[in-house]
């Protein structure tokens, strides 16, 4: 979402639910049942797969570098106007997160400055460790 500032805002990773309350009133107002919540499994992968990191597709313990990578994919599709991984099925899509490389951005959308194309291949890179290890490392990149 823009706001009327031209401020971006990523509103949902694919994991928020919206739940009216179960008897509406003047005084509740929108949340999330506590019973509706969904349950999940110990490793269980939760999220929608075009976002997931590679070490989260794998069920490995996660850190902030994953939700980079998560950024960078967002960033590339705002970028290229696609998603940098994409499949017939869920698991296919987990399947290219995990061995493939995306088209690089300016392939697909010419106007694409190579400087945001480099921050956006960091941010994708499989290994943790050779991505941006913070998004305050992702910010002092974009701002220059």
């Amino acid at each position: 979402m823009v706001t009327d500032e031209g401020r971006v805002k990523v509103l949902d990773f694919g994991l928020a639910k919206l739940v009216e309350p179960d008897q509406p009133n003047g005084d509740a107002s929108t949340r999330t049942l506590q019973e509706a919540a969904p349950k999940t499994d110990e490793g269980a992968i939760v999220g929608t797969a075009a976002y997931i990191s590679p070490e989260q597709a794998e069920g490995k313990n996660l850190d902030g570098r994953s939700d980079i990578f998560s950024f960078g994919s967002v960033l590339y599709e705002m970028s290229a106007g696609r998603r940098a991984f994409q499949g017939e099925t869920k698991l296919s899509t987990l399947s290219a997160i995990l061995r493939e490389e995306p088209k690089p951005a300016s392939e697909l959308a010419p106007a694409v400055p190579r400087d945001l194309e480099k921050i956006i291949q960091r941010c994708l890179r499989k290994d943790p460790e050779r991505r941006y290890q913070s998004m305050k490392d992702v910010k002092i990149a974009l701002e220059n």
